[in-house]
């Protein structure tokens, strides 16, 4: 049976979207590539170098589908990646910032040279993603993948739902010392999470930060709300059945970007 879609049909050449509007070339990076966008926001893969599959991939087709920039690592992983014992030069989480209590601010010394670039780029194309919206805010998505019997998407914006309810709790609930911040408004959390889950097919369930809350100051979308910064951030947690298998995949760009369009 083929993967549902509520939407409108959509031009497909070798199962990646396409629009008439003019692209300009991914440009590469020491870190992996970029591409700057026309829209107000701005698509990030932090972890498209082997520890999350499919999520440049993803992040590629969604910022086309939105006109956004889009940031992508492809050297860089974890770790625990299974190429870190032979490349041991290219060890960097690019989701897990170094940030110091006593002096607040974050500490790039400690960083790969590569993992700063690739948040000066962020940086940069928010600056133009801002220009672009009513509320002078970049909207930033980071794009990772999920392993999960039940949670088809989880995001992160800094809070945790309280079982099933429109209600949140805030880092100070978080079993570590923490203190990250909301990273989009209330509204806006409601207003995404309906938005997806009246598209995301049965038994695939929404969590909003039920894996990864993303409430500490070393998460990436908390980036966006320290050292003078005040974007919008959120992360999508993506379950690793649904970015793996092409069919699928393409399902969950177009709700994703959907989604996006609705609520901001």
């Amino acid at each position: 049976m083929p993967w549902p879609s509520p939407f409108a049909p959509a031009v497909i050449i070798n199962c990646i979207f396409v629009s008439n509007m003019s692209v300009a070339p991914l440009e590469e990076t020491i870190y992996g590539y970029k591409r700057p966008g026309n829209s107000q926001f701005v698509i990030v893969a932090p972890h498209a170098g082997g520890d999350d599959r499919k999520t440049g991939v993803l992040a590629r087709q969604i910022a086309k589908r939105l006109d956004a920039s889009v940031v992508v690592n492809k050297k860089y992983f974890k770790a625990t990646n299974q190429k870190a014992q032979d490349n041991p030069e290219f060890i960097e989480d690019f989701n897990k910032l170094s940030w110091s209590n006593k002096h607040s601010h974050y500490i790039w010394r400690r960083k790969k040279p590569a993992m700063k670039a690739f948040f000066q780029d962020i940086i940069s194309y928010s600056k133009l993603a801002k220009k672009q919206s009513l509320e002078n805010k970049a909207i930033v998505v980071y794009i990772h993948g999920i392993r999960d019997e039940s949670i088809g998407l989880d995001l992160g914006v800094g809070l945790r739902a309280k079982k099933d309810s429109n209600r949140f709790h805030g880092s100070s609930r978080s079993d570590y010392y923490s203190t990250g911040v909301p990273t989009i408004r209330i509204r806006y959390i409601k207003d995404l999470k309906n938005s997806l889950m009246k598209r995301l097919p049965a038994p695939w369930q929404l969590s909003i930060g039920g894996r990864f809350p993303a409430w500490s100051k070393r998460a990436a979308i908390q980036f966006h709300k320290h050292r003078g910064r005040d974007d919008y951030a959120l992360q999508l947690e993506i379950n690793h059945l649904l970015k793996n298998n092409k069919e699928k995949r393409i399902f969950i760009t177009r709700l994703i970007s959907k989604s996006l369009k609705e609520v901001f």
